[in-house]
Order: C-alpha cells, then sequence, then structure tokens
C-alpha cells in the first residue's frame, strides 16, 4: 500500500470520526500532490458539502467535472448540490447528465423528477419518478415524491397507496404520513386524515401542515381542537393563511365577529385572492364596497380554482345586495351559481326516483307494524324542512333550555342510508335487533356524551328519512319547518352552501326539490305514527310567542320567556345562518325576494306549474 492510499485512509478515518478540522486538513495535503484527481476532488466536494461548506464543495466538485466531464458521480453531487441549495434548474442538468450517462441510476431518476416537479413540470416528472421506484420499489423517499407526483397529476387512488407503502416501508416516516393525510383531507376524508395526522408529533409537523390539520379538525366540527391546533400553527409561522383563517372561522361560530373580521383582514392582506375570507366578512356583515374590485378580478381570473370564483361571487353580491345595486347584486349571484352547479349539478331524475322509492318502502302499514322495534326513549328532536326555512331559528329557541342539547346539523342518518347499501328497500329486510342498535347509536352521537334528556339534528334534509326516523325512534319529536317558497327558494340561491345541497344552484331546480319536499311531507303526515309539529317560519318571525309556546308544549318542556332571546345563546353555531342567528327574531328577511323580483320569473314560473 503507497503513502497515498495511507494517507487517503487515514483522511476517511478522520471523517468518520467526527474530527472535521484534521480530516480537512488530512484532504488538502492529498490535493496538494493530486490536483487532477477527479476522483479525489470529488470525494473532498461530497465531504464538504457534509459539513455545511458549500462554496468550498462545489469548487471541488466543478475542478472535477473539468477533468472529467463525463463522470456521473460529479454530476449527480453537483445536482444534489444544486438542489439542496434551491438551485433546481441546474440540479436538472446535472440529473439529467447522470441518467444520460447511467440510465439506470435511482437515486438521480428520484431527483431528476424532484426536480421538475418543483419547476412545475408535473406531467415529465412522473415517468422518472416511476422508473426510480422499479429500481428501488422499498424506498420510502421515493415512494413519498412518486405519491405528490401522481396527486400532481391527478392520480389521487394511486398517490395514496404510493404513499402507504412508503409508511409500510417506514412507519415513522412523518413526511409521507404528513403527505396522505392531507391528501384525505382533499378528499374531504376527515376522519382518515384526523387519524393520519394524530400519528404524527406535533413537533415534528411544520405550521403548514399543522394549518392543514387545524382545517380538518375544523372541519369535523371539533372546534375547540381546530383552535390549539391553529395556534400552534401560527406560533411557528404568523403568516399561515390556512391557521388564521381557521381560528377565524372558529371565532364565527362562536360569534366573537370582531376577532373573526381581525383575524380575516390579517390573512386577506397575506392572500388578497383568499375569496374564503371576503365571503366570512360578508357573512358577519364586514365587508365593504372597496371589497368589490378584488372581488371581480377572482370571478374574472380564468386561473383560479371554481370553488374560490364561486366564493368570490357570492361575497360580491353581499356588498352589492346591501349597497342597493340589485341588478348588478343578481348577476354576480347568477354568475357564482353557475360556476356551482357545473360543479355539482342537480339530478331531478334521480331525486325522483329516490323519492318515489321512499314512498313505496315506508308506507303506512310498514311504519304501523314496525314502530315497536326502535328506541323507545323520549328525548331525539328532528328539525327539518327545506334549507333556509328557519331550523335554525327552532333549534336556537330550544337551545335555551338546559334539557336541550343542540347538536346542530349532523349526518347520522345519512350514514345509516349509505351503510344500508340498498336503501331504502334494504331496510324490508333489516332485524328488530338492528333497528334498536342503529337507534341507540345514533341517539348517543347526537347526545355527544352529555346528560342532557333531550338533542337535536337540524340537517333540513332530514324529510328525506321520516320514515327512517319514526321506525327507529317512535317517540321522537318530528318539527317540519316552512316558509313562503319564494323567499325560501331565493334564500337557497343566495346561500354559498358547504354542504352539496345541488338544488340550491339552479331556481327551476329548487322549486323541482321544493315540490318533491310537499310531497313527501304530504306522504309523511299521510302514513307516519309519529305526530309532526309544523312551523311556519313567517308566523314565527312576526309573533314570536304563542308559536313558541307550542313549539316546546310539543316537545314536551314548560314555558320559559327567555327562550325568545335567541341573541343570547353563546354556542357554536355552523350553518349559513351563523349571524342571522345571533340577532333578535326579527322580520327582516321576510319578502326579501321582492328586491329581485324581476330576475325570479324562473322561479314564480315552475313553483306555480309544480302546483298543478
Amino acid at each position: 500500500m503507497n503513502t497515498t492510499t495511507v494517507n487517503l485512509h487515514q483522511a476517511r478515518a478522520l471523517a468518520e470520526r467526527g474530527q472535521v478540522s484534521a480530516a480537512r486538513a488530512a484532504y488538502k495535503a492529498l490535493l496538494a500532490g493530486a490536483q487532477k484527481d477527479a476522483g479525489l476532488l470529488t470525494e473532498v466536494g461530497v465531504f464538504e458539502a457534509a459539513h455545511g461548506e458549500i462554496g468550498s464543495a462545489r469548487r471541488h466538485l466543478e475542478k472535477a467535472l473539468k477533468i472529467n466531464p463525463s463522470d456521473p458521480d460529479v454530476h449527480f453531487n453537483l445536482a444534489e448540490l444544486a438542489r439542496q441549495t434551491g438551485a433546481v434548474a441546474l440540479a436538472e442538468r446535472h440529473y439529467r447528465r447522470t441518467v444520460a450517462l447511467v440510465p439506470n441510476h435511482a437515486d438521480a431518476l428520484y431527483g431528476l423528477g424532484e426536480a421538475l416537479r418543483l419547476l412545475g413540470k408535473t406531467e415529465e416528472a412522473l415517468p422518472h419518478l416511476i422508473r426510480a421506484h422499479e429500481l428501488q420499489p422499498q424506498d420510502p423517499e421515493i415512494l413519498n415524491c412518486l405519491g405528490i407526483s401522481l396527486e400532481e397529476n391527478g392520480h389521487v387512488e394511486d398517490a395514496e397507496q404510493a404513499f402507504r407503502r412508503a409508511l409500510a416501508a417506514a412507519p415513522t416516516y412523518h413526511d409521507a404520513r404528513g403527505n396522505l393525510a392531507a391528501l384525505l383531507a382533499e378528499r374531504e376524508d376527515y376522519e382518515g386524515a384526523n387519524e393520519q395526522f394524530s400519528a404524527i408529533p406535533m413537533d415534528a409537523l411544520p405550521a403548514e401542515m399543522l394549518g392543514k390539520w387545524a382545517h380538518v379538525l375544523y372541519s369535523l366540527r371539533r372546534l375547540d381542537e381546530a383552535e390549539r391546533v391553529a395556534d400552534r400553527a401560527l406560533a411557528l409561522d404568523p403568516k399561515c393563511v390556512q391557521a388564521l383563517d381557521v381560528k377565524a372561522s372558529v371565532a364565527q361560530r362562536y360569534g366573537r365577529f370582531d376577532e373573526c373580521e381581525q383575524l380575516t383582514r390579517l390573512a386577506l392582506k397575506l392572500d388578497p385572492r383568499d375569496a374564503d375570507g371576503y365571503q366570512r366578512l360578508s357573512t358577519i356583515r364586514r365587508l365593504g364596497e372597496d371589497s368589490i374590485r378584488p372581488l371581480q378580478k377572482i370571478m374574472q381570473d380564468e386561473k383560479a380554482e371554481d370553488d374560490q370564483r364561486a366564493t368570490a361571487g357570492f361575497a360580491l353580491y353581499s356588498v352589492l345586495d346591501r349597497a342597493g345595486r340589485y341588478d348588478e347584486a343578481f348577476e354576480a349571484l347568477a354568475q357564482a351559481n353557475a360556476i356551482r352547479a357545473k360543479q355539482r349539478p342537480y339530478r331531478a331524475e334521480t331525486s325522483e326516483q329516490m323519492a318515489a322509492r321512499t314512498i313505496a318502502t315506508f308506507d303506512r302499514a310498514f311504519l304501523e307494524s314496525r314502530r315497536s322495534e326502535g328506541l323507545d326513549q323520549d328525548g331525539p328532536i328532528f328539525i327539518l324542512g327545506m334549507p333556509r326555512s328557519g331550523t335554525t331559528l327552532v333549534e336556537q329557541i330550544l337551545a335555551a333550555y338546559p334539557q336541550v342539547h343542540a347538536a346542530g346539523e349532523r349526518n347520522d342518518l345519512t350514514l345509516v342510508a349509505r351503510g344500508l347499501g340498498g336503501y331504502p328497500e334494504q331496510v324490508g329486510i333489516m332485524s328488530s335487533h338492528w333497528a334498536l342498535e342503529t337507534a341507540q347509536s345514533v341517539f348517543a352521537a347526537m347526545r355527544e356524551g352529555t346528560d342532557k334528556p333531550f338533542a337535536t339534528n337540524k340537517a333540513p334534509g332530514n324529510y328525506l328519512f321520516i320514515g327512517l326516523i319514526a321506525w327507529l325512534f317512535p317517540k321522537a319529536r318530528i318539527v317540519h319547518c316552512t316558509r313562503d317558497p319564494m323567499d325560501n327558494g331565493f334564500s337557497c340561491f343566495e346561500q354559498n352552501f358547504a354542504l352539496d345541497i345541488t338544488f340550491s344552484t339552479g331556481l327551476e331546480s329548487f322549486a323541482h326539490a321544493y315540490h318533491l319536499q310537499e310531497q313527501l311531507m304530504a306522504h309523511w303526515h299521510q302514513a307516519c305514527p309519529t305526530p309532526i309539529h309544523t312551523v311556519r317560519y313567517e308566523d314565527m318571525v312576526s309573533d314570536p310567542e304563542p308559536h313558541a309556546r307550542a313549539l316546546v308544549d310539543y316537545i314536551g318542556l314548560d314555558w320559559d320567556p327567555a327562550c325568545l332571546d335567541t341573541s343570547a345563546r353563546q354556542r357554536a353555531i355552523d350553518t349559513a345562518s351563523v349571524w342571522q342567528a345571533r340577532q333578535p327574531i326579527n322580520t327582516g328577511s321576510v319578502g326579501k325576494w321582492r328586491r329581485y323580483e324581476r330576475h325570479l320569473a324562473p322561479l314564480a314560473h315552475a313553483l306555480k306549474k309544480g302546483q298543478s
């Protein structure tokens, strides 16, 4: 073994023991006698990069490249160095050269795919990452990057599998788990997303991911937890817009409108194109005419996502409506609903078929013969009807009573129906044991761990499930809210519903759904053995006391005039009525449709046609 080889072993040994200064001196001595040794220059460059001396690393590697321009190791290490320092375009060139010299260089293929992805060349990146994965199928970093690229290219199912395989290979790989959680959140699988986020130590999550987790918790209506996670994100990055949005939304739900406005305006300074922020301000009546131009720009931006353009349209309508500019307001509203209608079209024929099947399944004979199979207990209260028909007002009145847990809009019955697979016909073969167990589970979920005897579910669309309610809960209280159909229809049309209420986006669609609801309610009043109490919105707001008395008497509660002070409730409200529900009972919304009467001829015609 010659002297040079011995000295090289010594330099490497020093480096391995962490004696950086001594190793650097040893390498320097070696280079003094081997200025044109490309391999040694490359090794020294890698050593310097590993110890944070980026400039020195680059100089040594570039010298090696001049000596041997076709050395794939030099190109690869220059690519890695460029990527680490943010010179992504330079990294791409060196990765390409590496792959040209060694086509099956898995790490270079991975690096090239990642560089292309960061440069926005998402379609071009994918084949390189797929090839890298084929060469190293169990590498979790390659799988994670492949998952990101698959998701960016619209292959969401494959992306999820890539993230899950990365976690199977490395269960503590937090980046892959966070990416999986974010993907599930985008698909609105909030329970799944929360499960994944919860498996990551909070200290390991960057602010961006904490913001996403806060949004997931908010979507699950776990408002206090959402706010805590958002606070953690903002402690790491005060400019995390998603965390600011979550905190503002929680403040809005709890009626802390000043705080909501302050947080939202801060978020809008950071991201002036955040249409959700404008929508939030419009909901709490804090959006002025200075927002008109920014909102118009978002709506006109063809590169903006449809959700943002539609949301901007609804916010713009709200501002113009309060300014009395009704023609312009309706134009913005119509444009916003047209975008929404393309995203989620109303299926009239499907809705008709479901109504007919529901009526055929839950006839009087079925409900009479099986009413003893459910939960024979007072307590469940279902407040239902068309959206914007007064369901939140009714729940606010009942929420005054300490015996009532106001649970808001819950999808328990929708989940039960989906779980049956062949709803509604499938209910005919379900046992009495299933009915009792299901009822117990649903009512426990409605009560959310409280010991209050009554619990509400104010999901308006539960009028579809009154047959299911009467079977599972023979002692349920069912409150049907009604409203003048013109006011009701326009109120739905002007709302940017978060839920999938597809008929709200078209005036004729609303009229069709409204008449189906009337048809179903006529059937339930005839066939349902459980009494149904009707509350007409206009009566309740114009003369509250006698109608509120009738309501609480139907529920089985003693009269308390405090129930009429709906503005005093401090609970969270998670519906479009978050602002109105905190105001004193008033008639301000009655007849609002007349401002837009000349634009609403299609609604009036469709409603009249449905009556004939």
